[in-house]
């Protein structure tokens, strides 16, 4: 996100998000500021609307949801931005060690062949100021050779800490992949995997499964037993699906109480397997009422279950699984429906 306001209008907003965070006990640190700086300034309205459902539901911005939008509102495209000028700043160093490098070679061969000269000229003439001449630019040339080589230390260490930042990038990439509540993979994480997979499937032609899978009945859950619940709920949920899918699939939160399963070079018996063992052991979660050893019954899920084929895009394919998923809904809740 990017700021162009001068320093009167910025000073205004900041007035204007600092009573706002009071008023609704916001946590007063660095990436909260942010965001409702952002918010007041309107910069963004899926922003704002995101922020207004999160006040009006939680009368909060609970810190797991204010990261998630810092992530994705905040410092995407500095990411983005950063990561190009790194790329670009490696390939440069990279180009100029190659070069160094070639110099001091180049240097080195020079270094010997006046050496050599230098001796001929010792054993086959008495002209001691040729000799002299000679002697100089050969210390002249290794002074140079010195110079290169240590330039060339230089870079590589400059390398080096490229190399390091590269990593750290990296690691700030993968951070904004990961939904903060249940560090399931996002959205958005989902949607360039479907990519790859649907492409991989094709090419390869081998079967990709999708599931959705959604948890019955949760706003009833969430009004009964309040918020808190609700997200440890989402949170058990999450994971048995890191349990069940372990190494053999890829898992997202979808949205919500909704989440998602791909499931490349499976065969439909084994995706209706993985499918079964998500409801079976979701039907078995137990999670204790707040201030009470009882537990809360009837936690559920359905899942809809599709089968990739390449002549639809990555809408379509989602959309059959969904279908499969309200199918699966409209049965009764708590079963697998493929579509």
């Amino acid at each position: 996100m990017k700021y162009t306001e001068d320093a009167v209008e910025a000073a205004h907003y900041l007035r204007e998000a600092i009573p706002l965070m009071v008023k609704h006990k916001v946590h007063a640190n660095p990436r909260n500021f942010a965001l409702w700086y952002a918010y007041v300034s309107q910069h963004n309205n899926d922003l704002v609307k995101e922020i207004d459902d999160t006040i009006a539901e939680y009368q909060t911005c609970p810190d797991h949801i204010a990261s998630d939008l810092f992530r994705r509102y905040i410092i995407d495209d500095e990411i983005e931005f950063g990561e190009e000028i790194q790329r670009q700043l490696t390939t440069l160093l990279e180009d100029l060690g190659s070069q160094s490098n070639t110099m001091a070679k180049g240097s080195d061969k020079y270094s010997e062949f006046l050496e050599q000269g230098l001796k001929n000229i010792k054993e086959n003439s008495t002209k001691s100021d040729l000799q002299a001449v000679v002697k100089t630019l050969l210390e002249q040339t290794a002074k140079n050779s010195s110079i290169t080589k240590a330039f060339k230390k230089e870079i590589e260490k400059a390398n080096e800490k490229i190399i390091q930042l590269r990593q750290e990038l990296q690691a700030i990439q993968h951070d904004s992949d990961l939904d903060p509540l249940t560090q399931l993979f996002n959205r958005r994480a989902f949607d360039k995997e479907l990519k790859k997979q649907m492409q991989r499937s094709t090419e390869q032609a081998q079967p990709l499964f999708m599931l959705i899978a959604d948890l019955d009945h949760f706003k009833k859950c969430n009004d009964t037993y309040g918020h808190v619940i609700g997200d440890k709920i989402i949170q058990s949920f999450a994971k048995i699906l890191s349990h069940v899918c372990a190494d053999t699939g890829f898992c997202a939160r979808y949205g919500g109480e909704e989440f998602v399963v791909l499931l490349p070079n499976h065969p439909l018996e084994q995706a209706r397997i993985v499918a079964e063992k998500i409801r079976v052991t979701t039907e078995g979660m137990k999670i204790k009422q707040r201030g009470s050893d009882v537990p809360i019954e009837n936690i559920t899920t359905s899942v809809g279950v599709a089968r990739y084929t390449s002549d639809e895009d990555g809408f379509d394919f989602i959309n059959r699984a969904d279908q499969a998923l309200y199918q699966a809904k409209k049965a009764g809740r708590n079963q697998i429906k493929v579509a």
